[in-house]
Protein backbone atom coordinates (compact mmCIF):
# COMPACT_ATOMS: atom_id res chain seq x y z
CA UNK A 1 0.00 0.00 0.00
CA UNK A 2 1.15 3.37 -0.49
CA UNK A 3 0.49 5.79 2.25
CA UNK A 4 -0.94 9.35 1.62
CA UNK A 5 1.16 9.85 5.03
CA UNK A 6 2.10 7.64 7.57
CA UNK A 7 0.33 8.89 10.25
CA UNK A 8 -3.95 9.85 9.62
CA UNK A 9 -5.23 11.80 12.16
CA UNK A 10 -9.28 12.75 12.33
CA UNK A 11 -10.14 15.78 13.99
CA UNK A 12 -8.29 19.18 14.26
CA UNK A 13 -9.10 20.37 17.52
CA UNK A 14 -6.02 20.48 20.26
CA UNK A 15 -5.78 16.98 20.95
CA UNK A 16 -4.69 16.18 17.14
CA UNK A 17 -3.24 19.36 16.25
CA UNK A 18 -0.35 18.48 19.15
CA UNK A 19 -0.45 15.16 18.06
CA UNK A 20 0.68 15.93 14.19
CA UNK A 21 3.17 18.73 15.96
CA UNK A 22 4.72 16.22 17.91
CA UNK A 23 5.44 13.84 15.06
CA UNK A 24 6.17 16.86 12.71
CA UNK A 25 8.79 17.37 14.89
CA UNK A 26 10.33 13.95 15.15
CA UNK A 27 9.94 14.09 11.37
CA UNK A 28 6.76 11.87 11.00
CA UNK A 29 4.34 13.24 8.51
CA UNK A 30 0.81 13.31 9.36
CA UNK A 31 -2.53 14.12 7.35
CA UNK A 32 -5.51 16.37 9.63
CA UNK A 33 -9.06 15.35 8.83
CA UNK A 34 -10.92 18.62 10.28
CA UNK A 35 -14.53 19.04 9.58
CA UNK A 36 -14.35 22.95 10.41
CA UNK A 37 -13.45 25.79 8.15
CA UNK A 38 -9.87 26.45 9.54
CA UNK A 39 -8.20 27.00 13.13
CA UNK A 40 -9.69 28.69 16.09
CA UNK A 41 -12.40 30.56 13.74
CA UNK A 42 -14.98 30.95 16.49
CA UNK A 43 -14.56 31.98 20.25
CA UNK A 44 -15.58 28.41 22.16
CA UNK A 45 -16.38 28.31 25.17
CA UNK A 46 -13.58 25.57 26.31
CA UNK A 47 -10.90 24.81 27.73
CA UNK A 48 -8.56 27.61 28.97
CA UNK A 49 -6.23 25.91 31.04
CA UNK A 50 -2.22 24.82 30.62
CA UNK A 51 -1.04 23.48 33.61
CA UNK A 52 2.49 22.28 34.50
CA UNK A 53 3.48 19.53 32.72
CA UNK A 54 0.81 20.60 29.47
CA UNK A 55 3.93 23.68 29.78
CA UNK A 56 6.77 21.83 29.63
CA UNK A 57 5.37 19.73 26.91
CA UNK A 58 4.78 22.90 25.43
CA UNK A 59 8.25 23.84 26.26
CA UNK A 60 9.51 20.45 24.14
CA UNK A 61 7.52 21.36 21.39
CA UNK A 62 8.71 24.92 21.40
CA UNK A 63 5.60 26.91 21.56
CA UNK A 64 5.75 27.66 25.37
CA UNK A 65 6.59 31.47 24.83
CA UNK A 66 3.74 32.29 22.49
CA UNK A 67 1.44 30.30 24.81
CA UNK A 68 2.83 32.54 27.66
CA UNK A 69 2.51 35.79 25.39
CA UNK A 70 -1.18 34.51 24.26
CA UNK A 71 -2.52 37.39 25.72
CA UNK A 72 -3.79 37.16 29.10
CA UNK A 73 -2.79 39.44 31.06
CA UNK A 74 0.03 38.87 33.91
CA UNK A 75 -1.45 41.17 35.99
CA UNK A 76 -5.27 39.51 36.26
CA UNK A 77 -5.48 37.74 39.70
CA UNK A 78 -6.36 34.13 39.51
CA UNK A 79 -8.94 34.39 42.19
CA UNK A 80 -11.78 32.65 43.15
CA UNK A 81 -14.88 34.42 44.68
CA UNK A 82 -18.01 32.82 45.92
CA UNK A 83 -21.06 35.05 45.83
CA UNK A 84 -24.88 35.33 45.34
CA UNK A 85 -24.63 37.33 42.54
CA UNK A 86 -22.01 40.27 41.02
CA UNK A 87 -24.40 42.59 42.55
CA UNK A 88 -25.47 40.23 45.46
CA UNK A 89 -23.85 39.04 49.08
CA UNK A 90 -20.35 37.92 49.41
CA UNK A 91 -19.73 34.31 50.65
CA UNK A 92 -15.63 33.87 50.37
CA UNK A 93 -12.88 33.53 48.29
CA UNK A 94 -9.80 31.46 47.46
CA UNK A 95 -7.14 34.10 46.40
CA UNK A 96 -4.49 32.89 43.52
CA UNK A 97 -2.00 35.48 42.61
CA UNK A 98 -1.57 36.88 38.63
CA UNK A 99 0.99 34.84 36.09
CA UNK A 100 3.17 38.06 37.10
CA UNK A 101 3.61 37.42 40.88
CA UNK A 102 4.20 33.75 40.40
CA UNK A 103 6.47 31.33 39.69
CA UNK A 104 6.76 27.85 38.88
CA UNK A 105 5.76 25.00 42.10
CA UNK A 106 8.71 23.57 43.40
CA UNK A 107 9.53 20.34 40.99
CA UNK A 108 8.53 22.40 38.07
CA UNK A 109 10.19 24.41 35.33
CA UNK A 110 7.45 26.13 33.47
CA UNK A 111 4.18 27.57 35.58
CA UNK A 112 0.61 27.02 35.17
CA UNK A 113 -0.86 29.09 32.34
CA UNK A 114 -3.66 30.48 30.97
CA UNK A 115 -4.26 30.25 27.36
CA UNK A 116 -7.86 30.25 25.80
CA UNK A 117 -8.79 26.81 23.36
CA UNK A 118 -8.92 29.92 20.26
CA UNK A 119 -5.85 31.37 21.09
CA UNK A 120 -4.14 27.72 21.91
CA UNK A 121 -5.67 26.01 18.76
CA UNK A 122 -4.28 28.62 16.28
CA UNK A 123 -0.46 28.71 18.14
CA UNK A 124 -0.86 24.82 17.74
CA UNK A 125 -1.63 24.77 13.88
CA UNK A 126 1.00 27.01 13.18
CA UNK A 127 4.19 25.45 14.56
CA UNK A 128 2.47 22.21 13.26
CA UNK A 129 2.48 23.62 9.20
CA UNK A 130 5.78 25.16 10.23
CA UNK A 131 7.27 21.49 10.79
CA UNK A 132 6.36 21.00 7.30
CA UNK A 133 5.20 17.75 7.82
CA UNK A 134 1.89 18.43 8.58
CA UNK A 135 -1.42 18.30 6.21
CA UNK A 136 -4.59 20.39 7.35
CA UNK A 137 -7.77 19.05 5.32
CA UNK A 138 -10.08 21.67 6.56
CA UNK A 139 -13.79 21.13 5.22
CA UNK A 140 -13.87 17.46 4.97
CA UNK A 141 -16.01 15.15 7.67
CA UNK A 142 -14.87 11.43 8.19
CA UNK A 143 -17.13 9.09 6.65
CA UNK A 144 -16.01 5.50 6.66
CA UNK A 145 -12.84 3.37 7.66
CA UNK A 146 -11.19 0.11 6.51
CA UNK A 147 -7.87 -1.77 7.85
CA UNK A 148 -5.98 -4.66 7.35
CA UNK A 149 -2.40 -5.95 8.02
CA UNK A 150 -0.88 -3.25 5.93
CA UNK A 151 -2.90 0.13 7.20
CA UNK A 152 -6.12 2.24 7.72
CA UNK A 153 -7.85 3.78 4.57
CA UNK A 154 -10.09 6.09 5.52
CA UNK A 155 -12.89 8.37 3.11
CA UNK A 156 -13.59 12.19 4.29
CA UNK A 157 -15.78 14.17 2.10
CA UNK A 158 -15.50 17.38 1.16
CA UNK A 159 -18.39 19.73 2.96
CA UNK A 160 -18.70 22.26 0.07
CA UNK A 161 -18.56 19.92 -2.84
CA UNK A 162 -19.41 16.06 -1.33
CA UNK A 163 -16.29 14.88 -3.01
CA UNK A 164 -15.04 11.75 -1.50
CA UNK A 165 -11.10 11.32 -0.76
CA UNK A 166 -9.89 7.99 0.51
CA UNK A 167 -6.20 8.70 2.01
CA UNK A 168 -3.96 5.92 2.77
CA UNK A 169 -1.89 5.38 6.48
CA UNK A 170 0.18 3.31 8.42
CA UNK A 171 -1.66 4.37 11.72
CA UNK A 172 -5.22 6.23 11.97
CA UNK A 173 -5.62 8.64 15.24
CA UNK A 174 -9.25 9.34 16.09
CA UNK A 175 -9.32 12.91 18.04
CA UNK A 176 -12.97 13.14 16.96
CA UNK A 177 -14.41 13.97 20.38
CA UNK A 178 -16.58 12.75 22.66
CA UNK A 179 -19.52 11.17 20.01
CA UNK A 180 -16.02 9.76 18.18
CA UNK A 181 -17.77 8.42 15.01
CA UNK A 182 -14.56 6.29 14.76
CA UNK A 183 -14.48 5.01 18.06
CA UNK A 184 -18.68 3.93 17.37
CA UNK A 185 -17.25 2.32 13.99
CA UNK A 186 -14.61 -0.34 16.09
CA UNK A 187 -17.76 -1.23 18.38
CA UNK A 188 -15.50 0.34 21.51
CA UNK A 189 -17.45 0.72 24.13
CA UNK A 190 -17.91 3.69 25.87
CA UNK A 191 -18.61 3.30 29.69
CA UNK A 192 -18.69 6.14 32.43
CA UNK A 193 -21.28 7.85 34.50
CA UNK A 194 -23.62 10.78 33.22
CA UNK A 195 -23.08 13.74 35.59
CA UNK A 196 -25.46 16.76 34.36
CA UNK A 197 -26.34 18.20 31.08
CA UNK A 198 -25.23 21.93 31.26
CA UNK A 199 -25.35 24.91 28.81
CA UNK A 200 -22.60 27.45 28.52
CA UNK A 201 -22.39 31.22 27.08
CA UNK A 202 -19.56 32.89 25.78
CA UNK A 203 -20.07 36.37 26.48
CA UNK A 204 -18.70 39.83 26.42
CA UNK A 205 -19.14 42.19 29.24
CA UNK A 206 -16.92 44.53 31.27
CA UNK A 207 -17.00 43.80 34.78
CA UNK A 208 -14.03 46.19 36.03
CA UNK A 209 -15.93 48.02 37.61
CA UNK A 210 -18.10 46.08 39.33
CA UNK A 211 -17.57 44.90 43.20
CA UNK A 212 -15.44 42.03 42.85
CA UNK A 213 -13.13 43.48 39.81
CA UNK A 214 -11.86 41.19 37.09
CA UNK A 215 -11.06 38.07 38.71
CA UNK A 216 -11.11 34.28 37.41
CA UNK A 217 -13.88 32.78 38.28
CA UNK A 218 -16.70 33.65 40.25
CA UNK A 219 -18.90 30.70 41.86
CA UNK A 220 -22.89 31.63 42.06
CA UNK A 221 -24.49 30.28 45.13
CA UNK A 222 -27.93 29.80 46.41
CA UNK A 223 -29.12 27.53 49.07
CA UNK A 224 -29.10 24.42 46.78
CA UNK A 225 -25.50 24.54 46.61
CA UNK A 226 -23.59 26.38 43.13
CA UNK A 227 -25.93 26.80 40.25
CA UNK A 228 -23.38 28.57 37.95
CA UNK A 229 -20.09 29.79 37.87
CA UNK A 230 -18.49 32.77 35.33
CA UNK A 231 -14.81 31.76 34.18
CA UNK A 232 -12.50 34.44 32.60
CA UNK A 233 -11.69 33.32 28.83
CA UNK A 234 -9.36 36.67 28.09
CA UNK A 235 -8.71 38.48 31.66
CA UNK A 236 -10.51 41.27 29.95
CA UNK A 237 -14.15 41.26 28.86
CA UNK A 238 -14.62 37.58 26.83
CA UNK A 239 -16.37 35.27 30.13
CA UNK A 240 -17.68 31.57 30.00
CA UNK A 241 -20.96 31.48 32.00
CA UNK A 242 -22.04 27.96 33.11
CA UNK A 243 -24.84 26.49 34.32
CA UNK A 244 -24.36 23.34 36.87
CA UNK A 245 -27.37 21.65 34.81
CA UNK A 246 -29.17 18.52 36.04
CA UNK A 247 -30.12 15.20 35.01
CA UNK A 248 -32.28 16.93 32.52
CA UNK A 249 -31.96 17.91 29.29
CA UNK A 250 -31.43 21.79 28.37
CA UNK A 251 -32.69 23.32 25.61
CA UNK A 252 -31.33 26.38 24.39
CA UNK A 253 -34.36 27.29 22.35
CA UNK A 254 -36.13 26.89 25.07
CA UNK A 255 -34.51 27.71 28.33
CA UNK A 256 -33.20 31.64 28.08
CA UNK A 257 -29.73 31.38 29.78
CA UNK A 258 -29.95 34.92 29.00
CA UNK A 259 -32.21 34.85 32.36
CA UNK A 260 -29.79 32.89 34.36
CA UNK A 261 -26.83 35.53 33.33
CA UNK A 262 -28.97 38.97 34.56
CA UNK A 263 -30.23 36.42 37.45
CA UNK A 264 -25.69 36.53 38.38
CA UNK A 265 -24.97 39.96 37.40
CA UNK A 266 -27.81 41.70 39.04
CA UNK A 267 -30.03 44.14 36.98
CA UNK A 268 -26.97 47.22 36.27
CA UNK A 269 -24.48 44.86 34.68
CA UNK A 270 -24.82 44.50 30.83
CA UNK A 271 -23.81 41.54 28.73
CA UNK A 272 -23.73 40.41 25.45
CA UNK A 273 -24.08 36.96 24.34
CA UNK A 274 -21.86 35.76 21.84
CA UNK A 275 -22.31 31.95 21.60
CA UNK A 276 -24.75 29.06 23.66
CA UNK A 277 -23.53 25.49 23.86
CA UNK A 278 -25.19 23.05 24.99
CA UNK A 279 -23.43 19.72 26.52
CA UNK A 280 -23.34 16.61 28.65
CA UNK A 281 -20.83 16.75 32.00
CA UNK A 282 -19.67 12.75 31.86
CA UNK A 283 -17.15 10.78 33.58
CA UNK A 284 -16.23 8.14 30.66
CA UNK A 285 -13.49 6.06 29.27
CA UNK A 286 -13.24 3.86 26.68
CA UNK A 287 -12.83 0.04 27.26
CA UNK A 288 -9.89 0.01 24.48
CA UNK A 289 -7.19 2.70 23.43
CA UNK A 290 -6.32 0.97 20.76
CA UNK A 291 -8.10 -1.75 17.56
CA UNK A 292 -5.27 -2.88 15.05
CA UNK A 293 -3.61 0.30 13.43
CA UNK A 294 -6.57 2.62 14.85
CA UNK A 295 -5.85 4.97 18.35
CA UNK A 296 -8.01 7.09 20.26
CA UNK A 297 -7.20 10.02 21.74
CA UNK A 298 -8.74 13.07 23.58
CA UNK A 299 -12.27 12.65 24.52
CA UNK A 300 -13.10 10.57 21.80
CA UNK A 301 -10.95 7.82 24.47
CA UNK A 302 -12.01 9.77 27.51
CA UNK A 303 -14.59 12.44 29.02
CA UNK A 304 -13.78 14.90 32.10
CA UNK A 305 -15.79 17.19 34.15
CA UNK A 306 -14.12 20.62 33.36
CA UNK A 307 -13.68 21.00 36.96
CA UNK A 308 -10.56 21.59 37.68
CA UNK A 309 -9.07 21.56 33.64
CA UNK A 310 -8.10 18.37 33.53
CA UNK A 311 -9.91 17.00 30.16
CA UNK A 312 -7.39 19.35 27.82
CA UNK A 313 -4.44 18.55 29.63
CA UNK A 314 -4.82 14.68 29.78
CA UNK A 315 -5.05 14.95 26.07
CA UNK A 316 -1.80 16.65 25.50
CA UNK A 317 -0.66 13.61 27.64
CA UNK A 318 -2.12 11.38 24.72
CA UNK A 319 -0.47 13.08 22.08
CA UNK A 320 2.58 13.55 23.33
CA UNK A 321 2.56 9.47 24.30
CA UNK A 322 1.39 8.93 21.01
CA UNK A 323 4.05 10.75 19.16
CA UNK A 324 7.29 9.68 20.29
CA UNK A 325 5.66 5.61 20.30
CA UNK A 326 4.55 6.26 16.42
CA UNK A 327 8.06 7.91 15.69
CA UNK A 328 9.71 4.85 17.28
CA UNK A 329 7.73 2.19 15.65
CA UNK A 330 8.13 4.04 12.14
CA UNK A 331 11.81 4.18 12.65
CA UNK A 332 12.13 0.50 13.52
CA UNK A 333 13.33 1.43 17.16
CA UNK A 334 10.22 0.26 18.81
CA UNK A 335 9.30 -3.27 18.75
CA UNK A 336 5.69 -4.73 18.22
CA UNK A 337 4.59 -4.12 22.31
CA UNK A 338 5.07 -0.53 22.42
CA UNK A 339 2.05 0.68 20.68
CA UNK A 340 0.42 -1.61 22.84
CA UNK A 341 1.81 0.25 25.91
CA UNK A 342 -0.30 3.35 25.20
CA UNK A 343 -3.45 2.02 26.21
CA UNK A 344 -1.82 0.10 29.15
CA UNK A 345 -0.69 3.57 29.99
CA UNK A 346 -2.47 6.28 29.40
CA UNK A 347 -6.06 4.60 30.03
CA UNK A 348 -5.40 4.03 34.05
CA UNK A 349 -4.34 8.31 33.75
CA UNK A 350 -7.37 9.23 32.08
CA UNK A 351 -9.49 7.33 34.79
CA UNK A 352 -7.47 8.69 37.48
CA UNK A 353 -7.87 12.56 36.33
CA UNK A 354 -11.63 12.16 35.37
CA UNK A 355 -12.31 10.71 39.01
CA UNK A 356 -10.70 14.02 40.43
CA UNK A 357 -12.58 15.97 38.53
CA UNK A 358 -15.85 14.21 39.33
CA UNK A 359 -14.88 14.96 42.76
CA UNK A 360 -14.52 17.92 42.33
CA UNK A 361 -17.65 18.90 40.94
CA UNK A 362 -19.75 17.19 43.59
CA UNK A 363 -18.31 19.79 45.99
CA UNK A 364 -19.56 22.43 43.86
CA UNK A 365 -23.08 21.22 45.18
CA UNK A 366 -22.37 19.40 48.22
CA UNK A 367 -19.11 20.77 49.57
CA UNK A 368 -21.26 22.59 52.95
CA UNK A 369 -24.67 23.39 54.09
CA UNK A 370 -26.13 25.79 51.98
CA UNK A 371 -28.91 27.17 54.31
CA UNK A 372 -29.07 30.37 55.59
CA UNK A 373 -27.25 32.07 52.73
CA UNK A 374 -29.57 34.04 51.59
CA UNK A 375 -30.81 35.00 54.88
CA UNK A 376 -30.20 39.17 56.03
CA UNK A 377 -28.40 40.32 58.99
CA UNK A 378 -25.69 38.97 61.65
CA UNK A 379 -27.14 35.29 61.30
CA UNK A 380 -26.96 35.37 57.51
CA UNK A 381 -23.34 36.67 57.69
CA UNK A 382 -22.11 33.96 59.84
CA UNK A 383 -23.93 31.35 57.47
CA UNK A 384 -21.80 33.03 54.72
CA UNK A 385 -18.76 32.50 55.97
CA UNK A 386 -18.92 29.30 56.96
CA UNK A 387 -19.98 28.34 53.58
CA UNK A 388 -17.29 30.44 52.23
CA UNK A 389 -14.84 28.63 54.82
CA UNK A 390 -15.74 25.26 53.53
CA UNK A 391 -16.21 25.63 50.11
CA UNK A 392 -12.81 26.69 49.99
CA UNK A 393 -11.46 23.86 51.90
CA UNK A 394 -13.10 21.85 49.80
CA UNK A 395 -12.25 22.98 46.65
CA UNK A 396 -8.69 22.88 47.32
CA UNK A 397 -7.81 20.30 45.24
CA UNK A 398 -9.81 22.24 41.93
CA UNK A 399 -7.83 25.73 42.43
CA UNK A 400 -4.77 24.17 43.44
CA UNK A 401 -4.03 20.88 41.26
CA UNK A 402 -0.13 20.58 41.09
CA UNK A 403 -0.02 17.10 41.67
CA UNK A 404 -2.97 15.82 39.06
CA UNK A 405 -0.35 17.70 36.17
CA UNK A 406 3.34 16.15 37.28
CA UNK A 407 2.49 13.48 40.07
CA UNK A 408 0.81 10.93 37.51
CA UNK A 409 2.95 7.07 37.08
CA UNK A 410 2.96 4.99 34.43
CA UNK A 411 2.73 2.43 37.05
CA UNK A 412 2.71 -1.76 36.19
CA UNK A 413 3.52 -0.23 32.77
CA UNK A 414 4.88 -3.15 30.04
CA UNK A 415 7.08 -0.87 28.93
CA UNK A 416 8.76 0.04 32.51
CA UNK A 417 11.42 -1.91 34.61
CA UNK A 418 10.29 -1.55 38.27
CA UNK A 419 13.07 -1.14 40.78
CA UNK A 420 11.13 -2.55 43.56
CA UNK A 421 10.62 0.65 45.77
CA UNK A 422 7.26 1.60 46.85
CA UNK A 423 4.89 3.42 45.13
CA UNK A 424 4.89 6.90 46.85
CA UNK A 425 1.58 9.23 47.41
CA UNK A 426 -0.54 10.33 44.83
CA UNK A 427 -1.87 13.87 46.22
CA UNK A 428 -4.17 16.12 44.03
CA UNK A 429 -2.80 19.12 45.27
CA UNK A 430 1.19 19.04 45.68
CA UNK A 431 4.21 17.09 43.68
CA UNK A 432 7.27 15.43 45.00
CA UNK A 433 10.10 14.84 42.27
CA UNK A 434 11.09 11.01 42.39
CA UNK A 435 13.17 9.59 39.72
CA UNK A 436 11.38 5.84 40.46
CA UNK A 437 10.70 4.03 37.14
CA UNK A 438 7.29 5.00 35.96
CA UNK A 439 7.42 8.86 37.31
CA UNK A 440 8.37 12.25 35.57
CA UNK A 441 11.92 12.62 35.85
CA UNK A 442 12.43 15.22 38.10
CA UNK A 443 13.54 18.87 37.13
CA UNK A 444 16.78 20.51 38.04
CA UNK A 445 18.60 23.50 36.62
CA UNK A 446 21.73 22.85 34.93
CA UNK A 447 24.74 25.20 34.22
CA UNK A 448 23.65 27.47 31.69
CA UNK A 449 20.24 27.68 32.73
CA UNK A 450 19.30 24.76 31.12
CA UNK A 451 16.58 22.04 32.96
CA UNK A 452 16.91 18.07 32.90
CA UNK A 453 13.89 18.49 31.46
CA UNK A 454 15.50 19.77 28.29
CA UNK A 455 17.69 16.99 27.83
CA UNK A 456 14.51 14.63 27.11
CA UNK A 457 12.10 14.61 24.35
CA UNK A 458 14.24 13.03 21.20
CA UNK A 459 15.01 10.08 21.93
CA UNK A 460 15.77 8.16 25.02
CA UNK A 461 18.36 9.47 27.43
CA UNK A 462 20.75 7.68 29.61
CA UNK A 463 22.04 9.99 32.86
CA UNK A 464 25.04 8.81 34.24
CA UNK A 465 26.25 10.16 37.78
CA UNK A 466 29.13 7.88 38.28
CA UNK A 467 31.80 8.79 36.18
CA UNK A 468 33.06 4.78 36.95
CA UNK A 469 30.21 3.04 36.07
CA UNK A 470 30.89 1.03 33.06
CA UNK A 471 27.93 1.48 30.41
CA UNK A 472 29.56 -0.06 27.00
CA UNK A 473 26.82 -3.02 27.76
CA UNK A 474 23.52 -0.68 27.39
CA UNK A 475 25.15 1.09 24.77
CA UNK A 476 25.70 -2.19 22.82
CA UNK A 477 22.24 -3.57 23.56
CA UNK A 478 21.12 0.02 22.48
CA UNK A 479 23.11 -0.23 19.29
CA UNK A 480 22.20 -3.57 18.49
CA UNK A 481 18.57 -2.76 18.74
CA UNK A 482 18.91 0.28 16.37
CA UNK A 483 18.40 2.65 19.41
CA UNK A 484 18.85 6.16 19.41
CA UNK A 485 20.73 6.73 22.94
CA UNK A 486 22.17 9.51 23.74
CA UNK A 487 24.19 9.57 27.37
CA UNK A 488 24.81 12.75 29.53
CA UNK A 489 27.26 12.84 32.44
CA UNK A 490 25.93 15.15 35.50
CA UNK A 491 28.75 15.97 38.12
CA UNK A 492 26.55 17.62 40.56
CA UNK A 493 26.15 15.99 43.55
CA UNK A 494 22.25 17.60 43.97
CA UNK A 495 21.12 16.21 40.91
CA UNK A 496 22.43 12.89 41.40
CA UNK A 497 20.95 12.90 44.91
CA UNK A 498 17.60 13.81 43.36
CA UNK A 499 17.72 10.74 40.61
CA UNK A 500 18.69 8.55 43.78
CA UNK A 501 20.57 6.44 41.49
CA UNK A 502 24.08 6.34 39.60
CA UNK A 503 22.52 5.50 36.26
CA UNK A 504 19.20 6.86 35.34
CA UNK A 505 17.61 5.87 31.38
CA UNK A 506 14.93 8.14 30.69
CA UNK A 507 12.00 7.82 27.60
CA UNK A 508 11.69 10.47 25.27
CA UNK A 509 8.30 11.58 27.05
CA UNK A 510 11.09 12.64 30.22
CA UNK A 511 9.63 9.31 32.24
CA UNK A 512 12.22 7.24 33.35
CA UNK A 513 11.99 3.54 32.71
CA UNK A 514 14.78 2.23 34.43
CA UNK A 515 17.62 3.07 37.18
CA UNK A 516 20.12 1.33 38.98
CA UNK A 517 23.35 1.76 40.77
CA UNK A 518 25.50 -0.92 39.19
CA UNK A 519 26.08 -1.42 35.36
CA UNK A 520 24.10 -4.39 33.96
CA UNK A 521 25.78 -7.17 32.25
CA UNK A 522 25.13 -7.77 28.90
CA UNK A 523 21.88 -10.30 28.94
CA UNK A 524 20.56 -7.89 31.29
CA UNK A 525 21.08 -4.78 29.90
CA UNK A 526 19.92 -6.33 26.85
CA UNK A 527 16.77 -7.20 28.59
CA UNK A 528 16.42 -2.89 29.87
CA UNK A 529 16.41 -2.19 26.42
CA UNK A 530 14.03 -4.86 24.97
CA UNK A 531 11.73 -3.66 27.45
CA UNK A 532 11.60 -0.28 27.65
CA UNK A 533 10.85 -0.36 23.66
CA UNK A 534 8.75 -3.14 23.11
CA UNK A 535 10.56 -5.69 21.89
Amino acid sequence: MTFDAPVLIVGGGPVGLATALDLGRRGIASIVVERDAGTGTELLAKAGTLNERTMEICRFWGIAEAVAKCGFPDDVNLDTIYCTALDGLYIGGDPRPATSDRAPPAGAVEMLRKCPQFLFDPILAQAAEATWKVTLLYGHRFERLEQDDAGVTIEASELATGTVRKLHGRYLIACDGAGSRIRRALGIDFPGRMLSYSVSAMIRANLADTSFGIRNRYMFIDENGTWANLTSVDGRQLWRFTLVGNEQKIDPAVHDIGEDIARAFGAEIPFEILRVLPWRRSQCAATRYRVGSVFLAGDAAHTTSPTGGHGLNTGIGDALALGWMLHAVLTGQGGPALLDGYEAERRPIAIRNSSISTENFTSWIAAADFAGVLAPGEQGDAARERIGTEMSAALQQEWTSTGVGLGYRYEGSPLIVPDGTPAPPDPSETYRQTARPGHRAPHAWLQGGRSTIDLFGHGYVLLRFDPAANIDALIGAARAQGLTLAVVDIADPSIASLYERALVLVRPDAHVCWRADTAPGDAAAGQVIRTVTGY
